[in-house]
C-alpha cells in the first residue's frame, strides 16, 4: 500500500474510532471467505461494521481514542468490531457465528471506557436485548407507587383500627 492511501486509512479509521462507544476486537485467522463474508453481513444486520485492519495501522489510528486501551492486543490477525447500536445484539450475532466458525476468537474489546474481556463479550450474549430490559425496567417503576399506596393505606388501616377501638372504650366507660 501507498504511504498516501496508508495515510488515509489511517485518518479515516482514526475519527471512526473516535466517534465509537463501544468495540470488539476479533481474531478471525483460519476463517473462510463465505464465513467472514457471512459474518459481516449478519452484523451489518446488527447495525454493527466488521472491518479487517493491519496491526501497524491501527496502532497509528488509535493514538488519542478509547481504542487506545486495547493497544497490547494489537497483534496477530485483527478485525475490529465496531458497534454504533447495541452491543448485545453483536455479541450475540459473534456468539453464533462462532459456533459455526470456531476459529473466529474474540479479543477483547471495550464499551464506554471500560475494558472488557472475551468472556464478558460472551455474557454479553446471554443478556435480554435492549427493548427487553427496558421493558422490565418500565414494569418496575409502574409497579412501585402502587406498592407505595398499598404500603401507606396499610399504616393508615392501622391507625384508623387502633383510633376505632379507644373509641369504643372510651364509650364503654
Amino acid at each position: 500500500m501507498e504511504r498516501q492511501k496508508k495515510e488515509k486509512v489511517v485518518q479515516e479509521l482514526g475519527s471512526k474510532l473516535k466517534e465509537l462507544d463501544c468495540l470488539f476486537l476479533a481474531d478471525y485467522s483460519g476463517m473462510n471467505v463465505a464465513q467472514v463474508t457471512k459474518l459481516r453481513r449478519e452484523l451489518r444486520n446488527a447495525g454493527t461494521e466488521f472491518t479487517v485492519v493491519k496491526n501497524t495501522l491501527l496502532r497509528l489510528a488509535s493514538k488519542g481514542t478509547k481504542s487506545e486501551m486495547l493497544y497490547e492486543k494489537f497483534d496477530g490477525p485483527n478485525a475490529i468490531i465496531c458497534i454504533n447500536e447495541d452491543p448485545v445484539s453483536a455479541a450475540r450475532v459473534i456468539v453464533g457465528m462462532a459456533k459455526e466458525a470456531p476459529n473466529l476468537k474474540m479479543k477483547a474489546g471495550y464499551i464506554g471506557n471500560r475494558v472488557i474481556s472475551a468472556e464478558d463479550i460472551l455474557k454479553l450474549a446471554t443478556l435480554p436485548s435492549r427493548d427487553i430490559l427496558i421493558g422490565k425496567f418500565i414494569g418496575i417503576l409502574k409497579g412501585q407507587p402502587a406498592r407505595l399506596v398499598h404500603a401507606l393505606s396499610g399504616n393508615l388501616n392501622k391507625l384508623m383500627l387502633v383510633l376505632n377501638s379507644i373509641k369504643t372504650q372510651k364509650e364503654q366507660a
